[in-house]
């Protein structure tokens, strides 16, 4: 670990000698002693995932992180941290940023393209710079202090998903395309409500209009005594039950914050109960923003108890939920969390796997290129993860898993195609297995049978009456292996094969018995020849 190394995955940048930092650095460490980076230091490294900056640090220069190719999945920010220049993080993050509020200035397009699903401007920046969160895809919930004065343009630019985000009233936006070009207006989310630019904008300025409840947890992380303040209004204020321009609720704008505080969600849930079954103007209830954005364990069990407590009978729509977080660049934790809370707390609620995979299939603008083969696996997977594990045996199992981690999924191209062939070959395995079993049964029954029909002297007959109750075990195994058959039925050696210390003289007979059949595999690996080997030497 040296800052002198040329080919190092861990590498500790002192700033000191004009030493280049190896292409091929993983985790990056600045030293205690580093005040600035310097421009460029850190650009292209696309194998960078770690990067740690420790207490003194002040400045990170222009592009100093630029093009990493979204590697970088953890960085720590100091609290010495006040300026960050123009590009310096440009396609390189995918994971969340938490900027404290002693950082004083950002440069332009500092964040663009990175991967974050929400995102809280320091209350020291007031005039948000250009192109600042240029190509954002993934981020649909934006924190804006109210001292904001000025939006330069582009500054959200193809942010798509972006839907929780309010804009001060007294701000004048009008001069400035902030979401892109006025007539055209690509920011699907909002679109779909306000239809252009001017639309939006005028409704984000107005959201919070005699909505004192909803303004109050939407800047909760800007202000002091914020659950003293929410007890108080809570006590005189109705509106907590109403629905802003978004459709959203109190609850909604917590489960989107970047700052959760259980007593707070507990104080909205207490006050307005009906926040918990209220869809937004999206069709989407507070539970799904908490898992899009992450919200500490802590939160989603408050809100699963309160679900079953108030509400025990209530439906989501899971296939609506997994479908707004699978279309973009939610990290895999936040889906899988998803759906294990789905399959643990409803798993009698469907989950319309064939539509999500179809739509999935076809990538949309919300999808980066250089991420999409590797999250499109990833939602495979998930959509086929039933079928796969009730697959009979593991030869199979890994066979259609290494199908699809290996499926050469393609952003711009559709992909059903592809699905399709994965689909095809699990029906396959799922129709073999009854055949299989009929084959084997009657395979067993012919050994049987001729075992049987040997003739044995009549000297020892008797002894062999005996023997063969106490040696059935045995003998069963040995004339499974050895029976002189000249034809070797593809994958039936494994079925045949039972599993060591098995007493019964019942074979596998279902699903039930796959986790034996499977650990016979392990245990005959040694010493039983595979197929083609057990055709040669029969």
């Amino acid at each position: 670990m040296s800052s002198n190394s040329t080919n190092a995955e861990v590498f500790v940048y002192t700033g000191a000698g004009g030493v280049e930092v190896p292409d091929d650095v993983v985790r990056a460490l600045i030293d205690p002693s580093v005040t600035s980076i310097p421009d460029n230091a850190f650009e292209e490294r696309n194998k960078l995932t770690e990067v740690e900056l420790f207490e003194g640090l002040v400045e990170i220069g222009v592009d100093s992180f630029w093009c990493c190719d979204h590697s970088i999945t953890k960085i720590i920010i100091p609290n010495s941290l006040r300026r960050i220049n123009d590009w310096a993080f440009y396609y390189s993050l995918r994971t969340l940023i938490r900027l404290h509020d002693g950082i004083e200035s950002i440069g332009q397009y500092t964040f663009a393209h990175c991967i974050f699903t929400n995102f809280r401007v320091p209350p020291l920046i007031t005039v948000i710079p250009k192109g600042i969160l240029y190509g954002c895809k993934s981020t649909f919930s934006l924190e804006l202090p109210e001292t904001v004065t000025e939006i330069n343009n582009h500054a959200f630019f193809n942010c798509y998903c972006l839907r929780n985000v309010a804009f001060p009233p007294n701000a004048d936006l009008s001069d400035y395309n902030i979401f892109g070009d006025k007539e055209i207006n690509i920011i699907s989310d909002l679109r779909l409500l306000f239809g252009l630019e001017a639309g939006i904008i005028r409704a984000l300025q107005h959201r919070f209009d005699e909505l004192n409840i909803h303004k109050l947890v939407y800047y909760q992380s800007y202000n002091q005594g914020v659950l003293h303040n929410l007890i108080a209004a809570t006590k005189l204020d109705p509106t907590g039950n109403q629905q802003d321009c978004l459709g959203m609720t109190p609850l909604h704008i917590l489960a989107c914050s970047s700052v959760h505080n259980l007593e707070v969600y507990r104080v909205v849930i207490e006050n307005y109960p009906t926040n918990l079954i209220t869809e937004d103007r999206w069709g989407a209830p507070p539970l799904l923003y908490a898992f899009w954005g992450a919200a500490p364990r802590e939160i989603i069990q408050c809100l699963l108890d309160s679900y079953q407590t108030l509400y025990p009978d209530h439906i989501f729509n899971w296939t609506m939920m997994v479908e707004t977080m699978g279309r973009t660049e939610t990290p895999k934790e936040s889906i899988n969390n998803l759906l294990w809370v789905k399959q643990m707390h409803f798993p009698d609620q469907p989950i319309d796997w064939e539509h999500l995979l179809g739509n999935f299939a076809n990538p949309t603008r919300f999808c980066f290129d250089s991420t999409f083969k590797e999250h499109m696996q990833f939602l495979v997977m998930c959509g086929m993860s039933s079928r796969v594990e009730a697959l009979a045996f593991r030869v199979w199992r890994d066979y259609i898993t290494i199908m699809i981690h290996s499926a050469d999924f393609k952003w711009g191209k559709r992909n059903f195609h592809i699905i399709q062939e994965i689909r095809a070959r699990v029906t396959d395995f799922e129709d073999e297995y009854p055949k299989l079993k009929e084959i084997t049964t009657i395979l067993e029954l012919a050994l049987w049978k001729l075992r049987m029909n040997e003739k044995i002297p009549e000297e020892e007959a008797t002894h062999y009456q005996k023997k063969i109750k106490t040696d059935e075990s045995s003998m069963r195994r040995q004339y499974r292996i050895t029976c002189g058959a000249d034809v070797v039925i593809r994958h039936a050696l494994p079925y045949l094969i039972t599993a060591a210390g098995e007493e019964s003289d019942s074979y596998a007979e279902s699903d039930s018995n796959a986790s034996s059949v499977d650990q016979s595999d392990e245990e005959s690996d040694s010493n039983v020849p595979s197929d083609d080997e057990s055709s040669d030497s029969m």
